[in-house]
């Protein structure tokens, strides 16, 4: 049975048993077949932390391509319209981004507006599909996400804990 996560489609399920649809009417996601496949998704998160672990020759961390991790997360969603999955490659890319700026130290305004514009499609998303925020334990990676990023410069910190704050009161968890 093809199936969405967002609300709509739940709220509809019961009469879209079978469906021609092969996305979904509210949301305009892939309707996905059954469970995710986890090797595609170990394999693509890889690809993200391979983005921001590369180095040089000399063994010096290169700066992170963002817009080539970004792309795996894309590519990820239009291969499976895993929308459970595409948050997890969210998150991963932004723990990442948050890891690098901790490792290695402050970087320039596009990199923090790479990781906030990924921030504000990652919350849209699951804004969008509120049961997936408890099914997948999200609470627990996005406290941990504040913790790590909430002092980083040019304003990603501030911006950080203000859209994971909007999302802990939406869920309850503040």
């Amino acid at each position: 049975m093809l199936a969405c996560t967002c609300s709509d489609w739940q709220k509809q399920n019961k009469s879209l048993k079978t469906t021609g649809f092969r996305f979904c009417p509210w949301c305009g996601q892939l309707l996905s077949k059954g469970q995710p496949d986890e090797a595609l998704l170990e394999k693509f998160r890889q690809r993200i932390k391979d983005d921001f672990q590369a180095t040089d020759s000399w063994g010096t961390p290169d700066l992170p391509n963002m817009l080539v991790a970004a792309r795996s997360v894309t590519d990820y969603r239009q291969t499976t319209g895993d929308l459970a999955g595409t948050l997890d490659l969210m998150l991963t890319f932004l723990e990442m981004g948050t890891w690098f700026t901790n490792e290695y130290g402050d970087i320039d305004e596009p990199y923090y507006e790479g990781l906030e514009l990924m921030l504000d499609d990652f919350c849209a998303l699951l804004l969008a599909n509120p049961p997936l925020y408890e099914t997948h334990n999200l609470s627990w990676r996005l406290t941990k996400l504040l913790r790590a990023g909430g002092d980083l410069g040019w304003g990603y910190g501030d911006y950080l804990s203000e859209q994971i704050g909007k999302v802990q009161r939406k869920f309850g968890d503040v």
